[in-house]
């Protein structure tokens, strides 16, 4: 039977404590004792109700295989970006580069009237649910296909096995299979947000890697979603995380969410 650590009602504070009141013996056999970067990942794990059964079993695999899940914006059981089905599936807007994929779609919403370069797009679902997904607008292109019509291009930190740092796109499937929130920040000026996104323009093909560290330095080599949306602002002087016991570990997409700095750009059907 899995020994969970910590009850899904206690604080992070107290399910610290608890995790130093481990015995010696018990320490020098679990392999999640011994890795602080996975006692993370349970705490995170049991605090949101996740299935920490992919930690805490097996060797240091398991650890990296829930650290690589615990990110991705994709479910369980869902198809890699890179096999998406023959009718266009659900995963075609991953990892697209500079081009516009023929699936891309804004007949249902006004996402194209709505968003603006700089924006946070906060997506609920991925991630086992555990603390949803983030990404950055990096602005409105037109398409290359004669046609005179615009897609919304994100800049996002994938899994490395979906890309790592990468452009993608925004459009109506993603908006309904991810349940997108639109968010925008409060005093980031048209400088601000073009300093955001040049920041994650020059991230780009850095590796993915969940830590729960809070870099924000140009040189860092290795990013999770929403530490690299949240550096990209923090270097410009405005912190999107909200903090205090009101924070979970690392910086998380729900801190995004959460904080007084961000709000909601509603959107709806045309």
């Amino acid at each position: 039977m899995i020994r969970k650590f910590f009850q899904k009602s206690c604080t992070l504070a107290i399910a610290a404590t608890l995790a130093l009141s481990l015995s010696v013996t018990a320490f020098a056999h679990d392999p999640v004792a011994q890795n602080p970067t996975a006692q993370q990942l349970v705490t995170a794990a049991d605090w949101r109700g996740a299935p920490v059964d992919l930690v805490r079993t097996g060797d240091g695999q398991a650890v990296e295989v829930y650290r690589g899940s615990l990110d991705s914006p994709l479910q369980p059981g869902q198809a890699s970006v890179n096999s998406a089905s023959s009718s266009g599936g659900s995963t075609y807007y991953y990892n697209t580069g500079l081009s516009c994929p023929s699936q891309v779609s804004y007949d249902k919403y006004d996402l194209l009237d709505v968003v603006e370069k700089g924006d946070v797009i906060f997506e609920k679902n991925g991630g086992y649910g555990i603390t949803g997904h983030t990404a950055i607008v990096e602005g409105i292109y037109p398409r290359n296909d004669g046609t005179g019509r615009y897609y919304i291009r994100l800049i996002e930190a994938l899994s490395n096995k979906e890309g790592g740092v990468t452009r993608s796109i925004l459009d109506d499937t993603r908006v309904d299979d991810k349940a997108v929130t639109i968010l925008r920040v409060s005093g980031a000026t048209s400088t601000k947000v073009n300093n955001a996104v040049s920041f994650c323009q020059g991230e780009l093909g850095s590796r993915y890697f969940l830590d729960f560290a809070k870099d924000h330095s140009a040189s860092e080599t290795d990013w999770y979603c929403s530490e690299l949306v949240w550096a990209a602002y923090y270097n410009q002087g405005i912190n999107i995380e909200v903090g205090g016991l009101h924070g979970e570990p690392g910086v998380t997409p729900r801190d995004i969410l959460r904080c007084s700095l961000t709000y909601t750009v509603p959107y709806s059907r045309k």
